[in-house]
C-alpha cells in the first residue's frame, strides 16, 4: 500500500495525518510540506528511526509514546501540554505543516490532529466530523476523544 498523508486544513496551515512512514516515505512527508512531525507508536512499533531522515529535511520530530488504541499518560500529557503543543500551534500560525502518525494512522494520529484543531477553538464534535471526512478512522476509543476533547485551562 502507498503512503498517504490525509489533510486537514488548520487556519493558515494545515495537519496531516498517516500510518507509519518508513524511511522511503520521508521523501513523501518533505514535498508534502512537513515542519514538524508527531509520532504517537511506542519505540518497539517503529520500522525504522525517523529523527535523523527527517533531520536531513530540516523537518522537527517529536516522540509522544502511547500504546495502540491508547491514550496519553502523564507523561505525554507533560510533554504536550509543556512544549509539544506550543510547537505544533507555532508551526500552524506560520502556515506550516504538523503530519500527526501512529502506526495504522487512524486512533492515536487522529486524536492528537483533533487535539490541536480544539485547542485552534473548534467544537470537539464539529472538529472530529471535518477530520473524518478526509480519514473516516480517526479516533478509535472514548478514551482518546475525551483525551483530545479536553482543554487545558
Amino acid at each position: 500500500m502507498q503512503f498517504q498523508i490525509h489533510t486537514i486544513a488548520a487556519s493558515p496551515g494545515a495537519i496531516g495525518i498517516s500510518a507509519l512512514p518508513g524511511a522511503a516515505d520521508v521523501g513523501t512527508i518533505a514535498k508534502w510540506g512537513a515542519t514538524l512531525v508527531l509520532t504517537m507508536t511506542t519505540t518497539a512499533e517503529m520500522r525504522a528511526p525517523l529523527a535523523g531522515a527527517l533531520s536531513e529535511h530540516k523537518i522537527t520530530w517529536e516522540h509522544l509514546p502511547i500504546r495502540d488504541f491508547g491514550a496519553p499518560g502523564v507523561d505525554v500529557e507533560a510533554l504536550w501540554s509543556n512544549d509539544v503543543s506550543a510547537k505544533a500551534h507555532s508551526v500552524l500560525d506560520a502556515g506550516g505543516r504538523v503530519l500527526c502518525h501512529c502506526r495504522g494512522g487512524c486512533g492515536r494520529s487522529g486524536m492528537f490532529a483533533l487535539r490541536l484543531l480544539i485547542e485552534r477553538g473548534e467544537e470537539p464534535l464539529a472538529a472530529l466530523a471535518r477530520i473524518r471526512t478526509v480519514r473516516p478512522c480517526a479516533v478509535e476509543t472514548e478514551a482518546q476523544f475525551d483525551w483530545a476533547s479536553k482543554l487545558l485551562t
